[in-house]
C-alpha cells in the first residue's frame, strides 16, 4: 500500500529578493509579473512599463500559485545614490515643494535619465541569473513550512539572492507557508 501525503497536492507561489551590501545594481526588466508591482488603486504602474528597473529589487510573482519555467534576472553595476543626484536622476530634497504638476514632469524627466542612463551600460557588464521554480517546486514537494500555516494556501518557495560587488551571486530558498495575500508588500 502507497501513501502519499498531500504536501505534493499544496499549491506552490514563487517570490525573490535581491540583497547586495555594497554599491548599486540595476535589472533588465524581464521579471515575471510580479503582484507587489501594483499601485495603491490597483493599477499597474509607469515603472513596470520600463525597459529597467533600478529601484525594485524583490518580485511576488502573481498570480499567486503560478510557478514559471524560468525567472531570468539580467543585471549589471549602477550608480549609487550619490551619484544619481549628481547626475540630477534622482528627487532632491525641494522636489516635494513643486506644484504636482511640476513633479510629475520632474519624475518623468528622472526616470528618462534613469532610462537613458542604464541602456548606456555595455553589454559585456550584464550578467545572467537563471532560476527554474519547477526544480524547487520537486525538491520541496514532500517537505512542510515551519510552524503552523494554512494549507489550503500553499507553500511559499523563495529565493534570497546575495550580489556581491564584483557581479558574482549566491542562491538560497526558503520555504513559508502562503500567508494572507498582501498586495502591496514592498
Amino acid at each position: 500500500m502507497l501513501v502519499t501525503g498531500c504536501a505534493s497536492m499544496m499549491k506552490n507561489s514563487i517570490s525573490f529578493a535581491i540583497h547586495y551590501d555594497s554599491g548599486k545594481f540595476v535589472y533588465k526588466n524581464n521579471w515575471p509579473l510580479c503582484g507587489n508591482f501594483y499601485d495603491s488603486d490597483g493599477n499597474m504602474p509607469v515603472k513596470r512599463k520600463t525597459k529597467y528597473l533600478t529601484t525594485d529589487n524583490t518580485c511576488k510573482v502573481s498570480p499567486e500559485g503560478h510557478v514559471p519555467q524560468q525567472i531570468i534576472i539580467d543585471y549589471a553595476p549602477w550608480l549609487t545614490y550619490e551619484e544619481q543626484i549628481q547626475k540630477d536622476m534622482v528627487s532632491l530634497k525641494n522636489y516635494v515643494m513643486l506644484k504636482e504638476k511640476r513633479q510629475q514632469k520632474k519624475r518623468l524627466a528622472i526616470m528618462a535619465a534613469q532610462q537613458e542612463g542604464v541602456a548606456k551600460i555595455p553589454a559585456t557588464e550584464w550578467k545572467r541569473i537563471i532560476l527554474t521554480p519547477p526544480q524547487e517546486v520537486e525538491k520541496y514537494k514532500y517537505q512542510f513550512p515551519e510552524g503552523k500555516g494554512n494549507h489550503s494556501r500553499g507553500k511559499e518557495i523563495h529565493y534570497l539572492i546575495s550580489l556581491n560587488p564584483d557581479g558574482s551571486y549566491s542562491i538560497e530558498t526558503k520555504l513559508y507557508w502562503v500567508s494572507k495575500y498582501q498586495k502591496f508588500w514592498n
